[in-house]
């Protein structure tokens, strides 16, 4: 299978041992709870909404309750869950991820009793949690490319792009791992804005990648020094990053947004990549939730397209039988048929759902799938 990371969003840290600070992360939070019974019940409770809070926080988007995340999920019997589902599982057994270090405050009135602490969250399970959740989705490999520029100044190792890198891995997706050249002869190749369907297509091959994260950045001085600067030898940069997330198999983009941020440093070239870094954590959280509801075949847009690869085909009008019955089989949006040679058929498929329910539906129309990844499938003809 292909493979992928995705971006956590950056969250709270708060000071914690250095050897417990890859593994919790530390917030602080509020809870509340009606007073019913006694006040030690309800003090209880508050307790719990505040781990509950805590979770949700550092879960962000993963299991934030945005209606832009309607993603379904398989689960072991068959069923299929939708996010909201997925994300009340998961908050229901919050006090096995938190835990509460430090009360900060504490009242009741009103008949409400609100409390304020510290909580460590535990991420190793809930990243787990989050891994075989993309994993049912079909774990995409992403790559992630982003020409920038300091102005006046050439820039070695893009801070954007390793920012954005920096986010998806820590998030449990799998990066394409690009030498140095093929990345530099690559990079310039999007700078010349060489994005047509077949040269996105050829990327997706030559680097067996998924999906590819790209755009443009730049930082600049800015054009007077603000007072608090004056005189301490700092120089101050201004930077925008444009982000597009593409799906490589359709040149389809799936996001686009645009971000700024400043930054100052020693030299411009310091100032200038910290501007680039603090724009592109402006531009993680967003990730996550893209590529979720891309995953799902979810979306503001078109459903999510696959290409699927079929040999073994007889003849040519079994290639239009099979695509006549699969147009109108529930859940396709549109098919469309790119090759047919001795050596099998490539359709490509507008789908509402996600990978392995395509494949699931391929079976019934009589194809064998031999593989699945997060944008193709392969299957051989068995009729």
């Amino acid at each position: 299978m292909r493979t992928a990371l995705l971006t956590v969003p950056a969250l709270i840290a708060v000071s914690a041992p250095a050897a417990a600070q890859g593994q919790e992360q530390i917030v602080e939070v509020h809870g509340s709870a009606v007073i019913q019974s006694s006040l030690p019940a309800a003090r209880q409770a508050a307790l719990a909404d505040a781990i509950r809070e805590a979770v949700e926080q550092v879960l962000g988007a993963y299991i934030s309750s945005s209606a832009s995340l309607r993603s379904q999920e398989a689960t072991h019997n068959d069923t299929v869950e939708s996010t909201e589902q997925f994300q009340q599982r998961i908050l229901k057994r919050a006090d096995g991820y938190g835990r509460v270090l430090k009360v900060i405050s504490e009242s009741h009135s009103s008949g409400t009793f609100q409390i304020t602490v510290q909580v460590a969250v535990s991420r190793g399970p809930l990243e787990q949690q989050i891994k075989a959740f993309l994993a049912r989705k079909g774990d995409p490999r992403i790559m992630v490319l982003i020409p920038e520029e300091i102005i006046r100044n050439p820039v070695p190792d893009p801070a954007a792009e390793t920012e954005v890198m920096r986010a998806l891995i820590q998030g449990g997706y799998r990066v394409v791992d690009v030498r140095q050249t093929e990345r530099l002869l690559a990079r310039d190749q999007l700078r010349h804005g060489n994005l047509d369907p077949q040269a996105l297509r050829e990327i997706g091959t030559r680097f067996q990648a998924d999906l590819l994260i790209t755009g443009e950045a730049f930082a600049e001085e800015l054009p007077t020094t603000p007072d608090a600067l004056r005189g301490s030898g700092m120089q101050a940069y201004n930077a925008r990053l444009e982000v597009k997330i593409i799906d490589l198999a359709t040149a389809q983009v799936i996001y686009s947004g645009a971000f700024h941020a400043g930054g100052i440093g020693a030299t411009d070239g310091i100032a200038g990549k910290t501007a680039l870094s603090n724009a592109a954590l402006k531009a993680t959280p967003e990730l996550p939730r893209t590529i979720l509801t891309w995953l799902s075949g979810q979306g503001q847009g078109a459903g999510r397209t696959f290409t699927v690869k079929i040999t073994a085909l007889p003849n040519f009008r079994a290639v239009t039988d099979f695509t006549a019955a699969l147009r109108a089989t529930a859940g396709i949006r549109s098919v469309s048929q790119r090759h047919f040679d001795q050596g099998g058929a490539v359709i490509e498929v507008e789908y509402e759902g996600s990978p392995e329910e395509l494949a699931a539906l391929l079976e019934d129309l009589h194809l064998s799938v031999t593989g699945l990844s997060a944008g193709e499938i392969t299957a051989t003809y068995s009729r």
